[in-house]
């Protein structure tokens, strides 16, 4: 072949070659282009069905018929906003997306509840579902929505578990980093939706100090048939607490998913100086608490379990 030849032949072969990493690179391009749009749409899509998934659980909290459907729906509505699902992947890599999400959320959560806070706690409010908009049912939804605040969606322990150098959020979590941070430290972006409605934060805290309490005797006391808070305001006697009728599951659950709570909701206004304000009711109901007499033997594991329950009832006392 002659030299011509070999040239043409080379010049064919580097061009053939230019137009395959030209496409390659093309492919790329597209590629990204792809990526992009897909992580816009799903990030866009997320955003609208979180947003319904809260419009519609919402709704229920006011049109649910007791304290205990209100608390149900409330926990859905906590674990429907979008920081709950954050996954630390597409446009969730980027360094601040998830404390916009909870600045967005902290903001959407207090102009909630705005609409529903009575002007004081009242932790024996009623449900009302004749009448959702009776000052009765709007208390007892913001007491449900205070209670379900410390809600965590599974999604957000999955996604914390795979990136443990992120911590869990949630709106109790960014109220108390909130109102705990000195003033003259830099804050989160959700820092100040919390701090500029900081008198709603502390009553929301008021109503946790007040209603977990009211769940813990509901469950225990069977003080009767209609609910507690119906019969709270006729019981000026003592009731009993029977721990034989508790077994080792409810006492834990007790501990862990009620009186812990409102022990530290207690606590958080003490270290942000405001004074602790129990209901009168709630507070008899506390003093007028017995403990049966034991007639079970119980494992040294369930007997420190019933004391360290004990002794969270203790703190709660004013």
């Amino acid at each position: 072949m002659s030299k011509k030849l070999w040239a043409c032949a080379l010049s064919l072969a580097l061009l053939a070659g230019c137009s395959e990493v030209k496409k390659l690179d093309e492919m790329k391009e597209t590629t990204g282009d792809m990526k992009s749009v897909t992580d816009e749409l799903y990030d866009t899509l997320r955003q609208g069905n979180s947003l319904q998934l809260r419009r519609e659980a919402y709704e229920s909290v006011l049109k649910a018929p007791t304290l205990f459907k209100k608390i149900s729906e409330a926990n859905k509505y906590m674990m429907s906003y979008e920081f709950q699902i954050w996954n630390k992947i597409g446009q969730d890599k980027e360094g601040e997306k998830r404390d916009l999400l909870g600045q967005q959320a902290a903001m959407e959560f207090f102009m909630e509840m705005e609409e529903l806070a009575p002007a004081e706690v009242n932790p024996l409010a009623e449900p009302n579902a004749e009448d959702i908009n009776s000052e009765d049912n709007r208390s007892a939804s913001f007491n449900a929505m205070a209670l379900s605040m410390h809600q965590v969606n599974r999604k957000q322990v999955r996604a914390t578990l795979q990136h443990p150098e992120e911590k869990q959020m949630s709106l109790y979590s960014m109220m108390e980093d909130s109102l705990l941070t000195p003033r003259n430290v830099a804050q989160k972006s959700y820092a100040r939706e919390v701090l500029a409605h900081e008198a709603l934060a502390i009553k929301l805290l008021q109503a946790r100090y007040n209603i977990f309490p009211l769940v813990f005797v509901d469950s225990v006391s069977h003080i009767g048939t209609k609910s507690l808070l119906a019969k709270a305001f006729q019981v000026y006697g003592s009731w009993t607490l029977d721990l034989d009728s508790m077994n080792a599951t409810q006492v834990e659950y007790m501990q862990t998913e009620v009186l812990t709570h409102a022990v530290a909701a207690k606590e958080l206004l003490i270290k942000i100086g405001v004074k602790p304000e129990m209901n009168g009711t709630v507070e008899k109901l506390l003093k007028n608490m017995k403990i049966a007499a034991s007639k079970k033997k119980f494992s040294s594991t369930e007997t420190a379990s019933q004391k360290n329950m004990l002794k969270l009832l203790e703190k709660l006392r004013p």
